[in-house]
């Protein structure tokens, strides 16, 4: 099994849709999830989802605002995503919101 310990980063749109998405085979932990409101004047929301190939969606954060040149970290501790789960965002407003993901891959 192979370990690979990653990150991305996610332009967050007011279209909800998958930032991140285990695929065949892997199994991804994540390890850290800041959410930055990069506009000069307006606070945005986020809302974060895992969505589940099988079982029970789950929500991290319902319409959380976030202030102008402030962050948000989403996670306090880890969650799994299994083969077909995926990690989605949701913002209020475009060009707002941008997400710092951190995260094992093992395969």
């Amino acid at each position: 099994m192979a370990d690979v310990l990653t990150g991305k980063g996610y332009a967050i749109t007011t279209t909800d849709a998958a930032a991140l998405t285990a695929a065949a085979g892997e199994t991804i932990t994540l390890i850290g999830l800041t959410i930055g409101n990069i506009h000069a004047t307006t606070a945005s929301w986020v809302t974060a989802n895992v969505v589940r190939s099988g079982g029970v969606d789950s929500e991290i954060a319902h319409q959380v605002s976030i202030p102008v040149h402030d962050s948000l970290d989403l996670l306090q501790g880890k969650v799994v995503l299994n083969t077909g789960d995926a990690l989605w965002f949701d913002a209020e407003a475009n060009t707002s919101l941008e997400a710092s993901i951190s995260y094992l891959v093992q395969s």
